[in-house]
């Protein structure tokens, strides 16, 4: 048997990292974010330094954001409060030895967004984002799929998020 996936094409990738710097400017204080946008398989297809965002940095959180989705499948904001929700020692090590053992890669750090095909549910990617406050990272994540102007019955594009809600509280 053969397996059938779906991965987002530049296109769509370079439109969600459109859209997720265009909602910058709905924070309360705007802020530089790094954005990085995945396939399934967790390869880079698009990313974006906006001016005056750190370049050190910021373009590693993102992408450990965007890769925590591909590698776990779920946000990175699940991650963090899987392992670090309850305050206890034992969760703060596994999620420490879970970063170590994975290189980096994985970051328990709202910012993170699965990108899944409304048709199926299928992840179909992800996108990572830093440079603002952790809440205000996922925000601008999920406003870059929903947003997206290749995001569209047109496009024969659907893509929603998970998580498919936001809980920033900084916008204006």
């Amino acid at each position: 048997m053969l397996r059938s996936t779906s991965t987002l094409t530049l296109t769509a990738a370079d439109c969600i990292a459109n859209a997720s710097i265009a909602a910058v400017v709905t924070l309360k204080k705007p802020a530089p974010v790094a954005i990085t946008v995945l396939d399934n398989a967790g390869n880079i297809i698009v990313q974006k330094r906006m001016d005056g965002c750190p370049a050190g940095a910021y373009l590693k959180f993102s992408y450990a954001k965007a890769r925590t989705c591909i590698h776990l499948n779920v946000p990175s904001r699940k991650f963090r409060e899987k392992y670090t929700g309850s305050g206890e020692a034992p969760g703060f090590t596994q999620a420490a030895s879970m970063v170590s053992v994975m290189e980096g890669e994985l970051i328990p750090v709202a910012g993170g967004v699965a990108i899944k095909s409304a048709s199926d549910g299928a992840i179909v990617g992800a996108v990572g984002v830093s440079g603002a406050a952790a809440d205000e990272d996922e925000y601008l994540a999920i406003q870059g799929v929903v947003n997206s102007e290749c995001n569209n019955t047109e496009s024969g594009l659907l893509l929603t998020t998970d998580p498919p809600e936001h809980r920033c509280s900084t916008l204006k």
